[in-house]
């Protein structure tokens, strides 16, 4: 009888086999090499070679989650998220489970979330169930996915919490039997967000298409809101935003957590930096460097005091603390 045990392809290496659309550029760098990393389903005492990363885990079911000799993106969204911040694997959740034309989603959220319930005891679990929360389907473009993080995460986590917003909700007009998708939709005010990015969305037949299009829209009383990247760049620009989609949702933006302000400037570097490590949680935040909502002025008076004991007190246990 051969004692044989078959190894799996797991981690970062099998986001690259299952082609998770743009993690590359956002949350690692487009040149990164990862090393091959393996999984083996045993409780058994494993020899391990030199230069092979072999991980054995003993959870029952979790040998379900394998097709051919590599994990799924379900168990690999486990493994992974205990090396991302909390931005990073909500943005990785929202690719993974992304539009993919002619065919099936790579993924989808609800079998994201039944493999974390079922895995109990893997150390990405609970991380991985909170990215869960605040995760859509059918995202079709990577600023698609950020410009949701910017308006749809609850403040503690740096955005506007405006939590009714869905991606990519078909349409079908009444009149002109006509169908769209918006790119980001709020069912009870009939909104329809939509980036429009200059690459797809400057030449005039797009412009003309866009406006034909907003206009049937406009006609069976949908709303419709147009979002560049510039407006998510400047702060001035994204604070116009926000207030004007504040109105139109009907709903205040009013900060109260300390939290915002890291984890706004968190959405910022993942918007930004391309790649490159969101900055250090011990870095100072500047109140310069987010939008002046409501309640801004109150609630950077109590970070800026929790930072201070922070910075006095260095040995104690973290005041402020981006989530891990």
């Amino acid at each position: 009888m051969s004692d044989y045990i078959d190894k799996y392809l797991c981690g970062k290496a099998a986001l690259d086999y299952w082609g998770v659309p743009a993690f590359r550029g956002k949350i690692e760098p487009p040149d990164m090499i990862f090393p091959e990393e393996y999984v083996i389903f045993t409780d058994k005492p494993l020899y391990r070679p030199d230069r092979v990363f072999i991980h054995t885990c003993r959870i029952p079911g979790a040998e379900q989650y394998v097709e051919g000799q590599v994990c799924t993106l379900p168990l690999v969204f486990l493994q992974v998220a205990q090396e991302y911040s909390i931005h990073e694997l909500i943005y990785l959740g929202l690719q993974i489970c992304s539009y993919r034309k002619g065919g099936r989603p790579r993924s989808t959220v609800e079998e994201l979330r039944a493999c974390a319930k079922e895995l109990r005891g893997h150390r990405g679990r609970r991380k991985a169930l909170r990215a869960i929360r605040y995760l859509e389907n059918n995202s079709r473009s990577p600023m698609e996915s950020i410009l949701y993080m910017f308006l749809r995460l609850p403040n503690a986590l740096g955005g506007c919490g405006f939590n009714e917003i869905t991606l990519n909700e078909k349409i079908v007009l009444d009149r002109g039997n006509k169908t769209y998708f918006a790119d980001l939709y709020v069912p009870s005010c009939k909104l329809d967000i939509e980036y429009d990015s200059e690459e797809f969305h400057s030449s005039s037949p797009a412009l003309s298409k866009d406006r034909e299009r907003a206009s049937h829209l406009e006609a069976e009383g949908y709303r419709v809101v147009s979002v560049g990247y510039s407006q998510l760049n400047d702060l001035k620009a994204f604070r116009n935003l926000t207030r004007q989609l504040s109105r139109l949702i009907g709903k205040r933006i009013y900060i109260r957590a300390r939290k915002f302000f890291e984890n706004f400037a968190a959405l910022r570097d993942l918007l930004l930096r391309k790649g490159h490590c969101i900055r250090s949680r011990f870095r100072k935040i500047h109140r310069e460097e987010v939008p002046w909502h409501s309640g801004v002025r109150i609630a950077y008076r109590i970070y800026l005091a929790a930072w201070n004991r922070l910075i006095r007190h260095p040995n104690l246990p973290l005041v402020l603390t981006r989530a891990p």
